[in-house]
């Protein structure tokens, strides 16, 4: 009898010591909020993102009073309390899929020094006029003696006709701005006057559409903002737009290699752009053409590993569907890489290698619903890359 009772006492305690260390997981592993749609909430999902922890509870709430949010107390085994969290409560969004390629204009805020240089002026004296007014390659140039830049012609013209007089340049570094004094120089090789600047006021490029609110008439495309190639920042836009596009050639991906879609830019604008952002562009839908596909959106929690498609036009200038499978889901809500992919699909690993440059924005479907869009591309594996929540995409063209 007394092994009997040591032995019952040995696995309550397992067991006490086992429901413990499952609720200080759980608290630790519960994010402080949670969304949901429909009015439905399912607390075992909320466990683990990547859907490996073994589920320890199946607890259901109707949302029945009209509340848009609420807080709710996960319990282990319907009992313990493990963490209260706060739950915003959704109706089911509807949004048009994207999938076609698409062109993007955008005009930077000012001009963007893209590099300086150092010149010989009329007398053979080598000068560095940006150098010694403190530019620098990133920095931005709002206006000069109190015009604003609107385009490269504005400086050059302030320049040539300075007659060698300084030039007051409001300048944005960082966030801040700052007024600079640019002194021109006149070259011995073209008797003009020199400000030593290499700037751009704007950049053209091909994407993929990700989705349109039809509520709403926001436009987002690529997942992810678009950088200058000389400066690698974030360019900072003034205005720009979506077009149409076809595409041209294909490079195919392979090690070390990243393949890219070229494409020429169409007539027909589908939308204005008002904002580049890490997390893709957005901006205003003016029209689609053909009819639109409305598809489900999922919510964080509803993306889960597994088999899924990928949206994107590569071929025959039409958007076709393409199999891939989500590796890995990401518990980071905040950033642009919320889960890894893996092209499966040997039609597309044909015809491009995998993940593309211009195959940025490709709209991810999964379980019937847009759960994503294709955002980067592994390098040394151009069959797999990364992907971002739809639902961080919706949010940015909400505000949130």
């Amino acid at each position: 009898m007394k092994k009997i009772i040591k032995g019952f006492s040995v696995m309550l305690s397992l067991f006490c010591a086992a429901v413990l260390g499952a609720a200080v997981y759980g608290n630790l592993t519960l994010p402080d909020s949670y969304s949901t749609v429909n009015g439905v909430i399912d607390v075992g999902a909320l466990f683990s993102a990547e859907n490996q922890t073994p589920d320890l509870m199946n607890t259901f709430a109707e949302n029945t009073d009209g509340a848009t949010e609420m807080d709710y107390t996960v319990k282990l085994m319907h009992v313990i309390p493990v963490k209260t969290v706060s739950v915003k409560l959704e109706q089911r969004k509807y949004l048009a899929l994207g999938g076609e390629l698409v062109g993007v204009r955008l005009k930077t805020e000012g001009l963007l020094v893209v590099s300086t240089e150092r010149f010989a002026d009329e007398t053979g004296e080598i000068v560095n006029p940006a150098g010694d007014a403190g530019i620098k390659k990133g920095d931005i140039l709002l206006s000069v003696n109190g015009r604003e830049i609107t385009e490269n012609g504005v400086l050059t013209e302030a320049i040539e006709g300075s007659g060698g007089a300084p030039l007051r340049l409001l300048v944005r570094r960082d966030g801040a701005e700052t007024t600079r004094f640019l002194t021109p120089y006149k070259t011995a090789a073209t008797g003009l006057y020199k400000g030593g600047l290499w700037v751009r006021d704007s950049t053209v490029g091909v994407g993929t559409l990700t989705f349109s609110d039809l509520e709403t008439g926001a436009i987002a495309a690529l997942g992810h903002g678009i950088y200058d190639a000389d400066t690698k920042s974030l360019l900072e836009i003034s205005m720009g737009d979506i077009c149409t596009a076809t595409v041209s050639t294909i490079k195919k991906g392979a090690a070390g290699s990243p393949g890219e879609i070229t494409g020429v830019l169409g007539s027909n604008v589908l939308g204005s752009i008002s904002e580049n952002s890490e997390e893709g562009i957005f901006g205003s839908l003016y029209y689609l053409e053909g009819e639109p596909e409305l598809y489900p959106m999922a919510t964080f929690s509803e993306v889960h590993t597994g088999p899924a498609q990928v949206v994107c036009t590569v071929t025959n200038g039409e958007k076709q569907t393409y199999d891939i499978e989500i590796t890995k889901i990401s518990d980071q809500k905040d950033s642009v890489k919320n889960m890894t992919l893996k092209v499966t699909d040997q039609t597309l690993l044909a015809e491009t290698g995998g993940i593309v440059q211009g195959m940025s924005g490709s709209p991810i479907l999964q379980d019937g619903m847009l759960v994503g869009a294709v955002t980067h591309v592994f390098v040394n594996d151009p069959k797999s890359g990364y992907g971002i929540f739809a639902e961080t995409m919706l949010e940015h063209t909400q505000g949130e």
